[in-house]
């Protein structure tokens, strides 16, 4: 797997809020995959364990998640697993991005 921090900062303006994420991914070319999704917000909690199947096209998985109102305490980091059946997949992330939801 791979992580990807996410700031105290980030984490502090998305206390309290309903957030989405979104990753934008693909696949080798001819290898399709799955990717699994972890994430570690400290005091703000998780994202549940998400699962995606990706393809070879540049596409975008999303999720939501609704934080607590709570100080963060330190960054927190989303970890990306592009090949849990072990089978020498990879994925290319090109961005992960935030938005609250209004």
């Amino acid at each position: 797997a791979i992580s990807f921090d996410v700031g105290q900062g980030v984490l502090e303006k998305l206390a309290g809020k309903h957030a989405t994420f979104d990753i934008i991914a693909r696949s080798e070319e001819g290898k399709d995959t799955q990717i699994s999704v972890d994430c570690n917000f400290g005091e703000l909690g998780d994202c549940g364990r998400k699962r995606y199947a990706v393809g070879h096209e540049r596409n975008e998985y999303l999720f939501d998640v609704r934080f607590p109102d709570k100080r963060p305490g330190a960054a927190g980091t989303i970890a990306i697993n592009s090949d849990f059946d072990k089978q020498g997949k990879s994925v290319d992330i090109y961005e992960i991005r935030v938005s609250i939801v209004p």
